[in-house]
């Protein structure tokens, strides 16, 4: 117990620390984070029909009129590894969890390095108090700060794996692999696999220059045993989503248009939307170098607005603090001053190869997260680099670099605590760091204007058109950009000076050291007091108290109901959808939790949906836009008349939340039976097909499923009826007459890796029409028709992920209880 003590110690700090930062978690409040909300309307039917009957759901027509749930709220209980990850959050609150996790995970990768244990807590410490992950949190995007927590781990096993520990490393590897994609953010886990093989050149030079690559070869093997049962524990999850992620937006096109933006998967300036400008990396050492987060100025920089002429404030005080290159931000990207200090001390003390994955690490991580401002290497990644173009927002790779550099700096700490000649050893190295940053740090409070401009040429012109409309001279935009200037360069410079500041108490403490060599737990505590300071205050910027709400008793609505709400539900149709043309349609999921809706919020929508919206539905809507506004005599015609929003069987249109919705005389219903088919060569073909045609008579066909209507002729019936009699998201059942052959058209979303049909118990063929729909012939006669939503994916995937898990756990039980026993009294 004495050994491991210190390791307790530790942990009760991280934890006592954790409640601390969160405290209103445990006085009875929560934090309003706005993608928990989000979510809350995108997972609201998969939750109540799990409430309701016992049973999950991987299929939701709550958004985009119907998608996988796999990316929203799946549930796959066969994975054991899971309950760990209960256990090691030490039954801690959301977010209060993540950060304990990210401070343990961290702790625990720097003692594996044998750094100091005290040094270890610091290291945890500047981390997890990056700014960048606490607005993860602000945000709610719970799921990337859970998986950032895990890489550390992960780092861990490797390293004691290929540095003679083999067993319990590759042990501590799959573990530690298997709750990282656990935490389910294949993003996050994607930039880790880009730091592993770095790190894995950086062993493989190792082992080569130290002639020793049958270990190498022999631990590489055991680890890919390891890696295959986290991979086989999160099966379910994995498969369900690369197969899914064929057919979603992350999986390629089969229009032809705009070849030159699309990729295999996103299309270019979606992924890199958000990039960082290269003048705003320099927000890792001062946090509003680009003016902060995306809020007016008036909010939280009222001081500067002081500086401002007193007749131009109403008009500065309305301007965004933020004036980078990205459309907009919660924040900056801060690891802390003395951390990047420390980073450069690292980078000219540190020998071996470890400084040369670390820094390879952080300039790739720095020059991707550049993205349309660095497009060479963006594209060459996006062209060559398998599974880059999956993912968006490339300002995520940063993590990379808020991994490396506290890593690099606390092993130069450890160096200098370590080596009692340090600093004569040293000495210059450990002045160049602290000039260096010193140096930057004084020249942008001084001259900001040397490395940032105070407003961007799309400011300047969204201001100059609308002065001209106003009739507003030349005189006054000049002078309202001089005086947004004087306020965003007194914002910029107050940081510079503030993180000068941090700089030189820093330096301070680690010079009188490094020459003195008092006690290092004095040092170690006052570096931790000043770390810790720096990037709280920072955070407190992000999260702060205006971010927490009385928690709601009992289960509260995540959006209150509306008129519109309250009129629809009384409707007694088992189905139908509705569109809200009070919203952003497509970036919206308050609909979604309680109606069926043709919109929706989410990153991994199915593509030919999304080609759907951008090609249809969105002229279509924004006719009926135009319509609502000018109501006209013909305003009815108009919503009426509208054939993709027809065919997803539109019911309501809202347009005023607080009036009754308008009813869409023009929806096409659950399913109908068409007279005519058109037959199309490819995607190009079909898409163009649906403009201006009638789904109700008329059935888009592409040309590859033209066996399943070969000889079919059309007979009317004028008694034919299809009609749907039971509704779950997963199962879908339909009663059916008619006295010929029909072709029944289903208002419901094609994906055929999951959706199986039936016609009166025997399987049935289906197949995509009218681009998005399911559609099949119906004998004479009466039928019953069903669906059944039973993915492959989830039937196999969670017997391997029972059978993988458990294995897992009774290796790493093994090699703990060997690592035990080898271990001397």
């Amino acid at each position: 117990m004495k050994k491991y003590l210190p390791h307790i110690l530790a942990v009760a700090f991280f934890l006592l620390l954790s409640v601390l930062v969160f405290l209103p978690l445990f006085q009875g409040k929560e934090i309003k984070q706005s993608d928990v909300t989000t979510w809350k309307g995108m997972a609201q039917e998969i939750v109540s029909f799990k409430e309701k009957t016992g049973e999950d759901t991987y299929w939701t027509n709550s958004m985009f009129s119907g998608m996988p749930a796999y990316q929203i709220s799946a549930v796959y209980a066969a994975n054991l590894v899971q309950y760990l990850d209960k256990v090691v959050q030490l039954g801690l609150p959301t977010p209060a969890n993540m950060v304990f996790l990210l401070m343990a995970g961290f702790y625990f990768l720097l003692i594996v390095l044998g750094v100091n244990q005290r040094l270890s807590i610091l290291g945890a410490v500047a981390f997890a108090f990056s700014s960048y992950f606490f607005i993860y949190i602000e945000a709610g995007h719970n799921t990337k700060a859970h998986a950032i927590a895990y890489m550390a781990p992960v780092v861990a096993g490797l390293l004691l794996t290929f540095r003679g520990r083999m067993l319990l490393g590759a042990a501590i590897t799959g573990l530690a692999l298997s709750l990282e994609l656990y935490a389910n953010h294949l993003q996050i886990t994607y930039y880790l696999l880009l730091t592993v093989v770095l790190l894995g050149i950086m062993e493989l030079y190792n082992a080569f220059r130290e002639n020793r690559l049958g270990y190498f070869f022999k631990a590489t093997g055991i680890l890919l045993v390891a890696a295959g049962l986290a991979v086989g524990s999160n099966i379910t999850n994995l498969w369900a989503t690369q197969e899914y992620g064929k057919y979603s937006t992350r999986g390629k096109s089969e229009l032809t248009s705009e070849k030159e933006n699309k990729t295999s998967g996103l299309d270019r300036d979606y992924i890199t939307d958000w990039s960082f400008g290269v003048g705003e990396s320099l927000s890792l050492l001062v946090p509003s170098i680009k003016g902060g987060a995306s809020e007016p100025i008036a909010k939280n920089n009222k001081d500067v607005l002081q500086k401002v002429e007193s007749n131009f404030r109403q008009y500065v005080s309305g301007f965004g603090a933020y004036f980078g290159e990205q459309p907009f931000t919660s924040g900056p990207v801060y690891v802390g001053a003395i951390i990047c200090m420390l980073f450069l001390l690292g980078l000219l003390t540190i020998k071996g190869p470890e400084k040369w994955w670390l820094l390879a690490a952080f300039l790739l991580s720095i020059t991707l997260s550049w993205g349309r401002n660095f497009m060479g290497l963006t594209n060459f990644f996006l062209d060559f680099v398998p599974g880059y173009d999956k993912f968006r927002a490339v300002t995520t790779i940063i993590v990379i670099a808020e991994f490396a550099m506290p890593l690099l700096g606390i092993l130069a700490l450890d160096k200098l605590i370590r080596e009692p000649d340090y600093f004569k050893q040293h000495a210059k190295s450990l002045y160049y760091a602290i000039g260096i940053t010193l140096g930057l740090t004084l020249l942008i409070a001084v001259a900001p204007g040397m490395f940032t401009s105070f407003y961007s040429t799309r400011e300047y012109e969204q201001v100059m058109a609308t002065a001209k409309n106003q009739g507003i001279s030349q005189d006054v935009v000049d002078n309202i950009f001089t005086n947004l200037s004087t306020a965003r360069k007194a914002i910029v410079t107050a940081d510079a000076w503030r993180s000068f500041l941090f700089l030189l108490l820093g330096a301070a403490l680690i010079v009188s050291f490094a020459r003195m060599r008092y006690k290092a737990e004095y040092f170690v505590f006052g570096l931790l007091a000043l770390v810790l300071v720096d990037m709280w205050s920072v955070n407190a910027r992000y999260l702060g108290d205006d971010d927490y709400v009385r928690a709601s008793k009992g289960k509260a609505e995540a959006y209150p109901m509306t008129t519109a709400d309250q009129v629809i539900l009384q409707d007694p149709a088992k189905s139908y959808r509705v569109l809200n043309l009070a919203e952003s349609t497509f970036n919206d999921a308050s609909t979604s939790y309680r109606h069926q809706s043709i919109g929706g919020y989410h990153g991994a929508k199915l593509k030919r949906y999304q080609e759907l919206i951008e090609n249809e539905l969105a002229p279509e809507l924004m006719g009926m836009r135009n319509a609502l506004q000018n109501q006209d005599s013909s305003t009815l015609g108009v919503l009426s008349g509208q054939p993709a929003v027809n065919m997803l069987n539109t019911k309501y249109i809202v347009y005023n939340p607080d009036a009754a919705p308008l009813i869409n005389t023009g929806a096409l219903g659950n399913a109908w039976f068409v007279q005519n088919v058109e037959l199309v060569a490819n995607a190009d073909s079909e898409i163009a097909a649906l403009r201006g045609f009638d789904p109700s008579r008329t059935l888009v066909v592409d040309q590859r499923y033209a066996d399943l209507v070969k000889g079919f002729t059309a007979a009317p019936d004028s008694g034919a009826f299809i009609r749907l009699t039971d509704y779950q998201p997963n199962h879908l059942k339909y009663e059916s007459s008619a006295s010929t052959e029909q072709l029944a058209v289903f208002s419901e979303i094609y994906y055929d890796k999951g959706w199986n049909a039936t016609i009166d118990g025997k399987p049935a063929d289906y197949f995509r029409a009218d681009y998005v729909l399911r559609a099949m012939r119906i004998p004479a006669g009466k039928h019953t028709i069903e669906f059944r939503f039973e993915p492959r994916a989830v039937v196999v995937g969670e017997k391997i992920a029972l059978a993988s898990s458990s294995l897992l756990l009774l290796f790493c039980a093994g090699m703990g209880f060997l690592a035990l026993r080898k271990r001397p009294a």
